[in-house]
């Protein structure tokens, strides 16, 4: 079980970005579908800390991707180093590397993801991000 869960964790990770990719870089008319799919993912009571140290919660994310929709236009979104940091039964953290290429700025952050992750998909919980300084 916690092998196929991980595998679950992960592929939920990359597909969430899929979608949010999908969401900020298409016209807003085209996001509808990506947006319910993202927004399905979220546990009603999630909650997100963004890079500038802002708390949201569910419904404030989706209005935060409702204004961005298709306001993004050729946005890459890329996962990378992916770890699992705590496991207990379904539960768990996930960290994992993000970087961000539009217009020729690159922006990176690492993000630690709670997920509950079951025979029926993966569900999160909650979302810090943390901007990756320059080295």
């Amino acid at each position: 079980m916690p092998d196929t869960a991980i595998a679950r964790a992960e592929h939920s990770i990359h597909h969430v970005h899929e979608l949010i990719q999908m969401v900020f870089s298409r016209p807003a008319a085209e996001t509808q579908a990506a947006l319910g799919g993202l927004m399905a993912v979220f546990a009603e009571d999630f909650s997100m800390v963004g890079i500038a140290g802002t708390l949201f919660h569910r419904q404030q994310v989706e209005q935060l991707f409702r204004r961005i929709a298709g306001t993004r236009p050729g946005l890459e979104i890329e996962i990378d180093e992916v770890q699992v940091v705590w496991l207990a039964g379904m539960n768990m953290a996930v960290r994992y590397k993000e970087v961000q290429r539009l217009q020729g700025v690159t922006q990176a952050r690492w993000a630690l993801a709670i997920l509950v992750c079951s025979e029926l998909g993966v569900v999160w919980r909650c979302l810090q991000e943390t901007v990756v300084g320059a080295s």
